[in-house]
Order: C-alpha cells, then sequence, then structure tokens
C-alpha cells in the first residue's frame, strides 16, 4: 500500500528551505510548565512534514520553550513525504516524526509495528481542506463529480480517505471517480483553473491562494458529516527510543503540548510562526486563511476514526485487514499525554 500524505510534493511551492535550530523566545501562554530534568539527552532532531497544521512545533521552537527544557531542537522539514519522517526517525537519524495518521496507522499494522504515538498535531476544521472547481465549471455541485477525474498524492492517502468519506455522505458511489495519483496538491488550484481536472481536494493555505489567486470555489468541504473534526497529523517516536528516554520525552512533549496551546488560542502568534521559517506564508494569506484545532494530549477515541475509516474504504487487504480489526489507538499512545475529558494533559497539569 502506498500510504502518501496529503500535502504530496509541497516542496514545489515552497522552495529553498533548510534546517532550522531551536531559538529562545518569550512565553506568552499563561501556562505553567514544568521543566522535567534529569535528561537522558539534550539534542533531538525533529523530522517533519511540514505544513499549518504542524505549526504549534515551530511556536515551541520560537518561543523558546524546548529550550527552556533544556533541550536544543532541530527540526527538518521533509517535503518528502510523512513516511520518510518515520524512515528518519527508525533509521535513527532523527527522534521524532511529524505526519499524517493515515502513514502511521498502516505503519502501525505492519509486520513490525514500532511507533509511540506520543502528540496530536492538529484536527480538521472548516475550510481547512476542500474539494475545489474552477471558477466558470459545469461542475456546481457535488453529485456531479461522477465519471471525473480527481487528483489525489498518492492512492490510500488521507485527502482520498477524506473524499471517499464525503461521497458516501452524500450517497455517491466511491468507485463512481477515478483517482489520478502522484499530483502535488499545492499545484491543483492552477491545474483545475486551466481545466486539467474538474475538480480536485486542496489544503490551506491553497484553498485560500486559489480563491485569491485563480478564483476557484469551494464544491465541498472535506470537514462535514462523519469527516468533521478529523485527525490529520500528529508526532511519533520509536518505541525502543521512548523506553531509553523517558524524561527526554517528557520534556518534548511538555514544551510542545504548549506550543499547541498557545496555537489554538493565539492567532497572532500562529500569523507570525506560519510567515516564518519553513512555511514562508504571506502576511496577507496567514491573516485570512482557515486553520485547523491544535489539540494538547493525544486522545485515543478520536485517533481510532482514523483506523476505523480506513478498514471502511478499503485501505487494508488480508492479512493487514486482520491486523487493522484487531488495532487499538490506546495501545501506541505515549501514557503521560493522555488528554482528559476536558482537553488537558497530565504534563501540564503540574
Amino acid at each position: 500500500m502506498n500510504a502518501r500524505p496529503w500535502y504530496a510534493a509541497i516542496a514545489a511551492v515552497l522552495l529553498g528551505v533548510a534546517a532550522t535550530g531551536c531559538s529562545s523566545g518569550g512565553n506568552d501562554s499563561g501556562v505553567s510548565m514544568p521543566v522535567v530534568g534529569d535528561l537522558e539527552t539534550t539534542n533531538l532532531t525533529v523530522y517533519d512534514y511540514p505544513t499549518i497544521d504542524s505549526v504549534g512545533l515551530y511556536i515551541a521552537q520560537d518561543e523558546g520553550l524546548f529550550q527552556k527544557e533544556g533541550l536544543h531542537v532541530t527540526i527538518v522539514p521533509d517535503f518528502k513525504s510523512s513516511q520518510d519522517t518515520v524512515d528518519m526517525i527508525e533509521s535513527g537519524k532523527g527522534q521524532i516524526s511529524g505526519g499524517d495518521y493515515v502513514t502511521y496507522m498502516n505503519d502501525l499494522v505492519g509486520q513490525e509495528p514500532n511507533l509511540e504515538i506520543i502528540a496530536e498535531a492538529s484536527v480538521l476544521r472548516p475550510n481547512v481542506l476542500a474539494l475545489m472547481a474552477a471558477p466558470n465549471s459545469k461542475i456546481t455541485r457535488l453529485g456531479q463529480i461522477k465519471g471525473k477525474a480527481v487528483p489525489v498524492s498518492g492512492i490510500h492517502d488521507i485527502a482520498n480517505l477524506l473524499i471517499d468519506s464525503v461521497l458516501v455522505d452524500n450517497n455517491i458511489p466511491t468507485d463512481s471517480v477515478h483517482y489520478v495519483p502522484n499530483v502535488p496538491l499545492p499545484g491543483v488550484p492552477a491545474m483545475i483553473a486551466k481545466g486539467v481536472f474538474a475538480a480536485g481536494p486542496v489544503p490551506e493555505p491553497f484553498v485560500t491562494m486559489g480563491e485569491q489567486q485563480q478564483g476557484d470555489v469551494v464544491l465541498a468541504d472535506l470537514d462535514q458529516g462523519a469527516t468533521s473534526d478529523f485527525p490529520i497529523l500528529g508526532f511519533t517516536v520509536t518505541r525502543q527510543w521512548a523506553q531509553a528516554h523517558p524524561n527526554t520525552l517528557k520534556a518534548f512533549v511538555t514544551a510542545l503540548d504548549e506550543g499547541q496551546q498557545i496555537a489554538d488560542t493565539n492567532r497572532p502568534e500562529v500569523e507570525k510562526a506560519l510567515q516564518g521559517q519553513p512555511l514562508k506564508i504571506s502576511p496577507g494569506i496567514a491573516g485570512v486563511l482557515s486553520l485547523p484545532d491544535f489539540p494538547a494530549g493525544v486522545d485515543p477515541t478520536r485517533l481510532q476514526r482514523v483506523m476505523s475509516d480506513m478498514i471502511q474504504f478499503g485501505f487494508f487487504k488480508s492479512k493487514q485487514l486482520a491486523a487493522a480489526k484487531e488495532f487499538q489507538v490506546k495501545n501506541v499512545i505515549y501514557p503521560a499525554n493522555l488528554s482528559n475529558a476536558d482537553g488537558q494533559t497530565g504534563l501540564l497539569g503540574g
């Protein structure tokens, strides 16, 4: 199975990015952040598939929250794929992966599952990912997509999953559209404007860019029905690394969770981070684009939805399907970062 990230080939739009290190800064979250101490190591490398979804990570870096915990964190923007971020930590080149859950779930039901989910990055909200059409397209409603070619980053990726779900919710057979893989989603607005495709999935900030620059229109918001509030991106480590570095892991997640809380409550801080490395989104776009939610902690019930939908839409075959049906997300979550009913975590609760 080829479970590619939903922002595949974003590098074609966001070029010239180098690895970035941790910088110092203030802490404006109002949260009393515990300092863990007794760290097994102080140098960490995060391989992150860079999108607006991981802005909490960049806020934690920019505000010096990792530094306060005694950590020097180097963030390597990995534009290749979410799977590549996993490959980097499994090879020992990095310690933490930032990527999409469809990739993680696929790996977790593989022959040798070796990941632990340590934090959530984003949850889908309205207009963050939309199915768009050209301004003068004859397709003006979702039902007219039948028989059309729809671009996706890869077959059985997260955009594929969300589109399937919305089609089913609207009584449209999933096999009535023809998915064309290996299409960079940031390029979809221009492609549909030129008539290359009748419609296609577009993530922010490219939804806003497509509307402003191409005049494209939203055919269907993919945050609806069964995909409302759908989890998109998160962070993982290998189980072996987690077992060998318990204090370092807690220190990292403590700082990251505070970055998530700032992202979820402070729009100006989000816009500042989006304009910096590695995303470099213009102030005009950063100020008006739609944002996902940025949860702190990990909610296993929410993440179990990803596996359930992957099973429903035929993402697994034979032995993998059997493993997927038995899989419980709660068994692969870093236990110290479980969310309580209010969305808070034990880490930030003191």
